[in-house]
């Protein structure tokens, strides 16, 4: 029976309902949102916007058992292969949505992806949550999550998005 509601068309289990993106093309986020550096400091999102340069912002969860993970690689490959430097010609800032990720979690996993990387990196920022930030932030770019507490895990969908220098959706 459960395979079979499972496979219907338009069916979706439980764990997802809420859980997708809406675009917001345009749309202005909230920069003076405050998350945790992995230095364990308080960081407003506004120090990543300066010098005209485009924000790559991903919102994953650093202990999630595959989805961010996926991303991340993925993120990490494309940017291997341009030209550019995070921190000359782009920022990239990578948020956990798991209020209960440390900023010790957050240098461990940026020391993973920078030693995948294999160049430097100067400006790309993992950080974790601030005072409930991270969720303003993503309702606000339209990144629409839930945790599912039997598992223990986050349900959410896989996106990047890209802001523009003045804060902006693109």
């Amino acid at each position: 029976f459960r395979r079979v509601l499972f496979r219907s068309p338009g069916f979706k289990p439980l764990a997802l309902e809420g859980v997708g993106v809406d675009e917001h093309l345009g749309r202005a986020v909230d920069l003076s949102l405050t998350f945790t550096g992995e230095d364990g400091s308080p960081v407003p999102l506004q120090s990543f916007f300066h010098h005209g340069r485009p924000v790559i912002l991903d919102l994953v969860y650093y202990r999630c058992p595959m989805l961010c993970n996926l991303i991340l690689n993925g993120q990490t490959e494309s940017m291997r292969q341009i030209p550019w430097t995070p921190g000359n010609e782009y920022e990239v800032v990578t948020i956990s949505i798991d209020p209960r990720e440390t900023a010790q979690t957050a240098q461990e996993k940026k020391a993973t992806y920078l030693k995948d990387f294999d160049k430097p990196a100067p400006g790309w920022h993992f950080l974790t949550d601030y005072n409930g930030h991270a969720k303003t932030l993503a309702e606000e770019i339209g990144f629409h999550y839930r945790y599912v507490r039997r598992q223990d895990q986050y349900a959410h969908p896989a996106a990047i998005m890209v802001l523009t220098p003045a804060g902006k959706i693109a």
